[in-house]
C-alpha cells in the first residue's frame, strides 16, 4: 500500500508491503521540480522522531522488515508528522541539503 502525502516542494509516499508474519516499510521522498527521489525512513531526522537509535542496524537500510505492528506504529506516526506544517518546512529543508550532496541520483519516469 502507499500512502502520498504533499509537501511545498517535495512529495512523500509511505509504502507498506505486507506479508503473512513481517511487512516492508519505506518512506519515499520525490522532488516536485525535477522528479528525483530517495528513501528517506533512515535520515537522522526520521529516525529521531520515530524514536529509533541512529546506530541501530535493524533500521540501516532504505527498506525496513518489521512485525505488522511495527508497521502500523510507524505509519501513524509518518502521517501525523507529514501533516505537520512545521515539520515539513523543517524536513525539506534537510533533503534540499541532501540532494545538494549529490545523494538523489533516481529519477521517476512519466
Amino acid at each position: 500500500m502507499i500512502t502520498k502525502l504533499s509537501g511545498k516542494r517535495y512529495n512523500f509516499e509511505i509504502i507498506t508491503e505486507n506479508s503473512d508474519v513481517y511487512s516492508d516499510f519505506s518512506i519515499r521522498a520525490i522532488s516536485q521540480d525535477l522528479r528525483r527521489y530517495s528513501s528517506i525512513n533512515n535520515l537522522n531526522v526520521i529516525l529521531a522522531e520515530f524514536d529509533i537509535a541512529f546506530d541501530d542496524p535493524k533500521f540501516a537500510d532504505s527498506s525496513w522488515t518489521l512485525t505488522q505492528e511495527e508497521v502500523n506504529h510507524l505509519e501513524e506516526i509518518a502521517v501525523q508528522l507529514f501533516s505537520s506544517s512545521h515539520f515539513l518546512t523543517f524536513l525539506e529543508g534537510k533533503l534540499d541539503e541532501d540532494r545538494m550532496a549529490g545523494e538523489w541520483e533516481n529519477q521517476l519516469s512519466d
